[in-house]
């Protein structure tokens, strides 16, 4: 028997204006979004069509949140899509967020729809991405196997580095910030891990760097 993956069904319901069913030939990336500027892809007059949850107010998916509805992770999923539209198509961007978990990106793109509730969340997305965009990865790095008794995660010298600074900021003794992976940042990370209640693994793994970098 052959497996069907089915796509899970948006809890929301999006009303669009009349005759939006013509746009469906017509789907306009947001993702193309210029650090300084309106979307690449909008027409003559910068205007766009957005999709799904993009055209919901911030207020609406801090009301979700709050609530921690069903709803809730299809923004995280959303925003996931749009920043990897964005690496696509955006000019020497290989990763707009430098590899930043999706917990910090969401925390980030919170703060925004707080500051203006009413804007769409797509505009919050694209905000984020503008203020990511001069720290942003524009070649594709080398990955680095890191290992540390059973337990072996893959990360780049960018992210071993974040986390080392994180960890120097906290009060952690890491030795020199260098993106090397040496027996200071174990300790240190095992430490903090400790105080987390973590699992224990001494190695920067996606639970513990989501919790250090939020």
């Amino acid at each position: 028997m052959r497996a069907i993956w089915m796509v899970p069904k948006s809890p929301f319901q999006v009303r669009l204006f009349p005759g939006s069913g013509l746009l469906l030939a017509l789907i306009l990336v947001l993702a193309l979004v210029s650090p300084t500027g309106p979307a690449l892809a909008a027409d003559r007059n910068e205007a766009f069509s957005s999709r799904g949850l993009g055209i919901i107010t911030c207020q609406r998916y801090l009301e979700e949140k709050a609530g921690n509805t069903e709803s809730y992770p299809f923004f995280r999923s959303w925003l996931n899509g749009y920043l990897s539209a964005y690496n696509q198509f955006q000019p020497e961007t290989f990763d707009i967020s430098s590899g930043a978990p999706i917990e910090q990106l969401i925390a980030a793109v919170e703060q925004i729809c707080e500051a203006d509730p009413q804007r769409p969340f797509w505009a919050a997305a694209s905000r984020l991405t503008r203020l990511l965009y001069d720290r942003r990865m524009t070649v594709k790095p080398e990955l680095v196997n890191l290992t540390a008794g059973e337990n072996t995660v893959t990360v780049t010298k960018a992210q071993v580095r974040r986390v080392q600074q994180a960890l120097k900021d906290l009060g952690y003794q890491v030795g020199v910030v260098d993106g090397l992976y040496g027996g200071n940042t174990r300790r240190a990370l095992e430490a903090f891990q400790q105080s987390e209640s973590l699992p224990v693994t001494g190695l920067p793994d996606p639970a513990t760097a989501a919790k250090l970098l939020q």
